[in-house]
């Protein structure tokens, strides 16, 4: 037998020779060791033979590889040095889906919120509660020992140090200040406060001592005069959850939607859509009216020390105008505009939280076995977001407030122990008859992006379609009576975060300031008031929406074995050349499971269409379906090593037989953690991609 296997594998091996002279105990550790020393002199690779075979190998392979790779179109300059072709691609993708999809409107999903694929990941949280008892409170400007303390303690003193914002990278302590028993401290180089007390329990032979923070509304703001005629103007309130869902929302805040909707008489618009991925996609087009790409490149990666102070916020003109103007946000280690942004180098407001949490995290950090992940001292973190946006709407002059909540629901949306307060805030304000002359916009930013609920298809589609509610000033009401019934229209509409920048721009009567910008070969602007009508044909490329993004689009699940497996082939080689340049640290990645792939198809209604039937455009006269050139594509995948979980589109040209992927077009869907650690320093725009080689996973003990 094994003669017989030496002959196939062509090896010319005198065998006799080799095992003639192996005898005794140990002849068969001797035949084997000859063996293995004849294997080594006639290597098997000499064969003509297997030379021949191992070549024949070679060309398959490489002739397999240029076919794989033909089918990939890439895009050598979309990387984070070449940001111009990146624009131009993307408004080139638009302009392209936009002959597609022009005039064919939006069929808007109708989901239920209560679905079992979702409503099964909801879990119930206990409300929060914080341990302690604050010794000292601020109320707009006076910082005061609260009466509980002032009743069990005596000699009182605590020591004041503002917290003095410099930049978003930079703030210092101010001097030590004290003040004793129930005096004041009048808050007036800043908004906040460390403070440190010490004092004496009535029943204790020991001393007492409080460290916290605090914080309201400095007296020394400056404030120019409004231009005249503008006096009055209306006041405007966002008020802004992370990742939340229209849907999510009335799942998990039922109070908080049953209020909003049938006492503050807020306006939900269901056909409000993404423009694009995580919160700057958002607040970019709210605040500014474009996207990131459109304004200055101020990004850490690009290295320019560029800040957003360049950028057009909303913010600056109402400082010009004689507004006040507050900008709160938690969560500063994940900030909008410092986590992959430089920040500003001037606050962009004239009231700012965030050298006040860059502060307290850090005492948290220090002391944080005895602190709450989610209290601010006595107070939940999110009660205290409410609070001061409550405090901010009792100063005196024109105000506009932007209040954007992260820590209860983004790494796990728990906004349901919200509930109840929220309800509270807003009763409060109807009672204050706040919305008389103040805009409200209560929104999400997006739906949820690494939560279970994600990986359904409910979840997806949820992620694309945010909260958004809006509650018209009844003085603007009264001025134009007809707002209120053209907002309820517009809300069954496809709408996004460009419309809301136009729509606060009309309420501010500055609809000189609306962006004009026009999607080639759009009938419209991007940009579109919902106080007047928008066109229900309005489709996403027309908006402005990536089909990426688009959640009004139709899409069936792929049933074709071999279309499925070429796509995910497709996508799988794409994944690891995006890494292949970090191929000594980066893993490939291999394909673990195939959740699903989906296909977008034209509505047939635009796929007949031949011509107009009357002079007027009012009736289509339809015929043979038109052939169809390419279609879209998208999937979700999990790979490894680990388990990265991918959602992507792509493009399908029939006729070449090829893809086309891009970047912008991936989502990772997941958490990715410290598994790119060794490229992360280096090249960041790989973070969602790279498995390190070095990489170990930390063990959960239980």
């Amino acid at each position: 037998m094994l003669l017989h296997w030496l002959k196939i594998a062509g090896l010319k091996l005198v065998w006799v020779r080799l095992f003639s002279d192996c005898t005794g105990r140990h002849q068969g550790n001797c035949c084997l060791q000859r063996l293995l020393m004849s294997v080594m002199v006639k290597r098997w690779y000499r064969s003509r033979r297997n030379q021949f075979i191992i070549f024949t190998i070679s060309i398959i392979c490489i002739v397999y590889y240029i076919c794989l790779n033909d089918n990939l179109q890439r895009e050598p300059d979309l990387d984070i040095t070449r940001r111009n072709s990146v624009i131009e691609y993307i408004e080139h993708r638009i302009e392209e889906a936009l002959k597609e999809d022009k005039g064919s409107g939006c069929e808007i999903p109708q989901l239920d919120p209560f679905a079992k694929e979702v409503v099964q990941f909801d879990n119930v949280y206990s409300p929060i509660t914080c341990k302690g008892k604050d010794w000292v409170k601020c109320y707009l400007s006076e910082c005061r020992v609260v009466d509980e303390i002032l009743r069990t303690t005596t000699d009182i003193e605590c020591t004041y140090q503002d917290i003095i914002h410099v930049s978003d990278n930079k703030y210092y302590l101010g001097e030590h200040r004290t003040v004793k028993g129930n005096k004041p401290y009048i808050l007036d180089a800043s908004d906040h406060v460390k403070v440190t007390c010490r004092g004496s329990q009535q029943k204790s032979l020991f001393s007492s001592t409080w460290v916290g923070f605090a914080l309201g509304f400095r007296k020394s703001v400056p404030r120019l005069q409004p231009p005249p005629g503008r006096e009055d103007t209306l006041n405007v309130l966002i008020f802004g959850f992370d990742s939340t869902s229209k849907n999510g929302f009335i799942r998990k805040m039922p109070k908080s939607y049953k209020h909003l909707k049938d006492h503050v008489k807020a306006t939900i618009l269901n056909g409000y859509n993404i423009v694009g991925d995580g919160t700057p996609a958002a607040l970019f087009p709210i605040l500014t009216g474009k996207t990131e790409l459109e304004l200055p490149d101020v990004r850490k990666t690009a290295k320019n020390n560029g800040t957003l102070d360049v950028m057009p916020f909303i913010f600056y003109k109402l400082t010009n105008d004689g507004y006040r103007t507050a900008y709160f946000e938690d969560m500063p280690w994940i900030g909008t505009f410092q986590y992959r942004f430089n920040g500003f180098l001037r606050q962009p407001a004239d009231h700012y939280l965030r050298s006040f949490y860059l502060e307290e995290n850090k005492s948290r950090k220090k002391f944080g076995k005895s602190r709450s992940k989610y209290c601010i001292g006595d107070t939940p973190q999110f009660q205290l977001m409410m609070n001061i946006t409550d405090q901010f709407l009792r100063l005196d002059g024109k105000r506009f407030a932007f209040t954007f909540i992260a820590d209860i629901t983004h790494d796990d949306s728990m906004i349901s122990v919200a509930d109840d307060a929220m309800v509270e805030l807003l009763q409060t304000l109807e009672q204050r008859n706040v919305f008389e002359d103040t805009l409200l916009i209560f929104m999400g930013d997006h739906g949820p992006r690494f939560a279970k609920v994600r990986d359904t298809l409910q979840g997806k589609l949820e992620e694309r379609l945010p909260l958004m509610s809006i509650r018209l000033p009844e003085k603007l009401k009264r001025m134009r009576p007809n707002v209120q019934a053209q907002l309820e229209a517009n809300a069954e509409i496809l709408t996004t975060p460009h419309d809301i920048h136009a729509t606060i721009l009309d309420v501010l009567d500055w609809s000189q300031y609306m962006n004009p910008f026009k999607i080639k070969g759009a009938d419209f602007p991007r940009a579109m008031t919902l106080l007047e009508p928008i066109p229900k044909n309005r489709s996403c490329s027309e908006a402005g929406i990536e089909p990426h993004w688009c959640a009004c689009v139709n899409w069936k699940n792929v049933t074709d074995t071999e279309m499925i497996h070429k796509t995910v082939d497709a996508f799988i080689t794409y994944l690891n050349e995006l890494t292949s340049s970090q191929r000594s640290k980066c893993w490939p990645r291999t394909l673990t499971e195939v959740q699903w792939v989906m296909s977008q198809r034209p509505n047939s209604k635009m796929l007949s269409f031949v011509s107009n039937k009357d002079s007027d455009g009012y009736l289509g006269k339809f015929g043979a379906h038109t052939k169809i050139a390419k279609e879209n594509y998208q999937l979700k995948v999990a790979v490894g090593p680990g388990r990265g979980i991918y959602e992507a589109s792509m493009t399908y040209l029939k006729k070449e037989d090829r893809f086309v992927i891009n970047t912008r077009d991936i989502s990772r869907t997941n958490a990715y953690g410290n598994e790119p650690s060794c490229i992360s320093a280096t090249h960041p725009h790989l973070n969602p991609y790279c498995y390190c080689s070095d990489y170990v996973p930390q063990t959960v003990r239980v």
